[in-house]
């Protein structure tokens, strides 16, 4: 058997293999024995048939068996030969069999990848300063967090910012429309939970107050017989609540954990100065990161790319589950098809194949390797994170049959992260 390659766009490539005359005959020949023996013909008892009765009526199938023997055996021999590593099965496989046989398939391979210069990076880094207005913010956040919604003083009239309960009415060509209905509802003004201008229009009102609101439905509303019209709301005020804040004293600090005002501005700063430092640290790998991956030269074969597009759509499914909602309910409710939601995520994917790409061609120039010691370590690490021991976590694992992925996994994870290591250890 001969075969040929050509290296085609987005790392990938074609494979052409040609079986003459004489290497296709004996292939055939036990395919078509072994399908005789398996099949029925009509007029012959099962495995009797007349070699060419079965090979005309079952050409398509044995044609099939063929091509899947001839690359069973020959397809590790082509990448062994080619030095080429696939991370895809085959695809766009197309056979033609006559006295000689054809066979011409695609499949993705692991990349070449031509690393920029990973020492001595220079980006700039943003520098972070506490400041007394940050901790205010922090500490009125916090506050802002515990406020309560009591009722507004007699004679009160309702501000942005205001919950009001309200009943109400829409008229659409003074008809009642379905669903246009409540006698108490929880409004925030402000919220733009109702449509056009109608919490705009309840400004100024009191506790008891009738009045009438008129607005329009968007062009695009989700209810078609409603799209575009004009509305009338008959609304009635039944109560306004306004947010109080809380004190900021030594009983509110202590009823936040804190054995004082000080001692909570005390923490709070510290706790400011970790979270931003982090954030000014992530930031500055990012760039570094980024800028390795501007400078370097390789393509992200695209059943990579699909692959991690496919792990961040599982795990948004995952966390959908835990409110109560799986993906296609969200995409439903977004409006969104999977298709769209696949594209909306494909451009971050595709940057984060690249730079696991990137970090691994970093990790193969300083042979980064990981040792049982990291791995075990790690190991307990996320046995603990989920409150297993590290015995439990292992059976689990096996239970399901992932604990090899998982390690393979762990091993990628932490090979990446000694190779940011480098980067950011040699950058200016």
């Amino acid at each position: 058997m001969k075969h040929e390659l050509k290296k085609i766009e987005h790392s990938a490539v074609e494979i052409k293999m040609t079986l003459t005359a004489e290497e296709l005959s004996p292939i055939k020949a036990e395919v078509l024995k072994k399908v005789a023996s398996q099949v029925e013909v009509p007029g012959f008892r099962k495995g009797h048939a007349p070699l060419n009765k079965v090979e005309a009526a079952y050409a398509d199938a044995i044609k099939e068996e063929v091509v899947e023997s001839v690359l069973k055996a020959n397809f590790d021999k082509v990448i062994a030969e080619e030095k080429i590593s696939p991370v895809s099965f085959i695809y766009d496989l197309v056979s033609e069999m006559k006295e000689t046989l054809e066979i011409t398939f695609k499949v993705d391979v692991y990349p070449e990848v031509t690393l920029g210069e990973y020492k001595g990076l220079e980006v700039e880094k943003e520098t972070f300063e506490m400041s007394e207005e940050l901790l205010n913010k922090e500490i009125e956040n916090m506050m802002a967090s515990k406020a309560k919604l009591e009722d507004a003083a007699e004679g009160h009239k309702a501000e942005m910012g205001n919950t009001v309960d309200l009943a109400f009415e829409g008229f659409v060509d003074g008809v009642p429309f379905e669903g246009g209905k409540a006698d108490s509802h929880q409004l925030k003004l402000g919220s733009k939970m109702f449509i056009d201008t109608f919490e705009d229009q309840l400004v100024g009102y009191t506790v008891g107050q009738e009045g009438e609101v008129n607005v329009t439905f968007p062009a695009e509303y989700h209810a078609e017989a409603l799209a575009g019209k004009p509305a009338t709301f008959k609304v009635k005020i039944n109560s306004i609540k306004t947010l109080s804040n809380p004190e900021l004293n030594d009983e509110f600090a202590k009823e936040a954990g804190f054995e004082s005002v000080e001692d909570l501005k005390a923490k709070k700063t510290e706790e400011i100065k970790a979270r931003e430092e982090a954030r000014v640290q992530n930031n500055f790998v990012g760039k570094l990161i980024q800028k390795l991956v501007a400078d370097s030269k390789a393509e992200a074969p695209k059943s990579m790319v699909v692959r991690e597009v496919e792990n961040r759509m599982a795990e948004m499914n995952q966390q959908l589950a835990m409110q109560g909602m799986d993906l296609d309910q969200y995409l439903k409710m977004t409006g969104m098809t999977k298709e769209q939601a696949f594209n909306q995520i494909a451009p971050m994917a595709h940057n984060k194949v690249l730079v696991d790409l990137v970090l691994e061609a970093v990790a193969k120039a300083e042979n980064i390797e990981v040792s049982e010691e990291e791995l075990n370590k790690r190991t307990e690490e996320i046995a603990k994170m989920y409150g297993m021991s590290v015995e439990q976590l292992d059976a689990e694992l096996t239970k399901n049959s992932n604990l090899d992925e998982f390690k393979h996994s762990l091993k990628h994870e932490i090979v990446a992260q000694k190779a940011v290591e480098v980067i950011v250890n040699n950058a200016k």
